[in-house]
């Protein structure tokens, strides 16, 4: 690449272009070949054929290509075409004119207010730009798992609170990240390094704390004889039975689920009450219709368990915290090599001399980067992908092999995922390999 192309912002902004279209018709053609297998997959497959009825099946089938479809629509329209004549003709310079002129009075002036005003604006634009896709998606797209809707006016009560709530955190980080890089100026890179690493590690701290309020209700478990079965397993493993919480979900539509996170006397495996057999509830009488009979048997609690017991005995947590730093870490760096080239904000419209900082990190992240950004998303998946294959293969060293099979498939059918997918389009969009993967990698583990 030769200086005269680096400095030239012409030819930037067509590079820009270019990852934009490229990225986003890269992710068009894997969903196609997704939707490809999908209409070739007609009949429910015989290794899940006992635990999912065809009718359903077809339902779900219908369902997967009536989203994909409109996925495809609504990204060549919405975001590759909008999204290049943003870029050429200068959108978001012209916001930030706009957002400008706003400032009616001279403190206002202040690039920390000015940004603040551009991005709600833009926000407010992205909106707008949405609305018609969500009104289709919600009339024209019919969910697998329809919700009661609440009365209108906790609708807009809701509506009313995210957008205060959204408006006051807005301004907050907007006002933090501007006048942290006017303060550090060429260090700003660095300080926005320590800062996210700051607040990573304060989740990671606080998830512990916040999962059973944010998900539901923890509550003691029921079952005397799955509690026994665990607690044989754990102290088979040397995992403390106390760090194994059943959270009762507000929401039973989440799905059934378990999961482990955490280090240290802060680890924890988490047990949806929709994972257990009728919710883990011994008077099924206050479960609805739908609710009877969903949930796994006490050997397949077990299994899934030894699942996630595999993600703590093989460090899981400790790798995808390194694998993010290290993510993280090229991110700033590429950040600060890009940050401070003139030609960049001359190509998105800016006279030359004005580079606002939050119009720098819009751009620089959610366009410039995008190559980077693409092929990390695809190595972190794929790892997450590998720890998958790894706790399953712990589970199996510990004789669940055939629970852990047959909770799969109980466990596909009852959270209505579609059981096939394209392998290009799961590799690249999916942090969990397919059913039918996984349990081909059991019986590999079995020859």
């Amino acid at each position: 690449m030769s200086a005269n192309f680096w400095d030239d912002p012409q030819s930037i902004l067509y590079i820009i272009i270019a990852f934009l279209v490229l990225d986003n018709l890269w992710a068009i053609y894997l969903l196609l070949r997704d939707i490809q297998v999908v209409y070739k997959t007609q009949q429910v497959p015989n290794v899940i054929s006992p635990y999912l009825p065809q009718e359903l099946f077809d339902k779900m089938r219908v369902y997967k290509i009536h989203k994909s479809w409109f996925t495809i629509v609504q990204t060549l329209l919405m975001v590759v075409i909008l999204g290049v004549l943003e870029l050429y003709f200068g959108f978001y310079a012209w916001l930030y004119g706009v957002a400008g002129k706003c400032a009616l009075a001279k403190w206002m002036e202040h690039e920390a207010c000015v940004s603040v005003i551009f991005v709600l604006l833009l926000s407010l634009y992205f909106s707008l730009k949405s609305l018609p896709g969500m009104i289709y998606e919600g009339c024209c797209i019919r969910s697998l798992q329809p919700r009661p809707k609440p009365p209108w006016w906790s609708r807009i009560c809701c509506f009313v609170v995210d957008v205060i709530l959204g408006v006051v955190i807005t301004t907050v980080v907007v006002v933090a990240l501007v006048y942290m890089f006017i303060s550090l100026g060429s260090y700003a890179p660095l300080g926005l390094y320590f800062q996210l690493l700051t607040l990573t590690m304060i989740i990671f701290l606080l998830i512990p704390f916040l999962v059973d309020p944010f998900f539901g209700k923890r509550v003691p478990l029921e079952n005397s004889n799955l509690r026994t079965q665990l607690e044989y397993l754990t102290q088979q493993v040397g995992f403390p039975m106390r760090q194994v919480r059943v959270i009762r979900v507000h929401d039973p539509n989440m799905g059934s689920n378990a999961f482990f996170y955490g280090c240290c006397c802060l680890k924890r495996i988490v047990i949806f009450d929709t994972l257990l057999l009728n919710r883990g509830r011994a008077d099924t009488s206050q479960l609805s219709p739908e609710e009877l009979g969903r949930g796994l048997a006490d050997p397949l609690v077990v299994a899934v368990v030894a699942h996630e017991l595999g993600h703590w005995r093989n460090g899981h947590f400790y790798k995808a915290i390194l694998s993010f730093q290290v993510h993280l870490i090229l991110t700033i760096l590429l950040f600060a090599f890009l940050f401070g080239h003139g030609p960049i904000y001359q190509a998105v419209g800016f006279a030359p001399g004005l580079q606002p900082i939050v119009v720098g990190c819009l751009i620089i992240f959610g366009f410039v980067l995008t190559p980077y950004m693409t092929l990390a998303n695809f190595s972190m998946l794929n790892l997450t992908r590998c720890f998958e294959y790894q706790a399953d293969e712990f589970a199996y060293r510990l004789g669940y092999g055939g629970e852990l099979r047959h909770a799969l498939l109980k466990l596909y059918a009852d959270n209505l995922a579609f059981p096939v997918s394209d392998p290009c389009y799961s590799r690249w969009n999916h942090t969990h390999p397919t059913m039918l993967d996984r349990l081909g990698r059991l019986e590999e583990l079995r020859r």
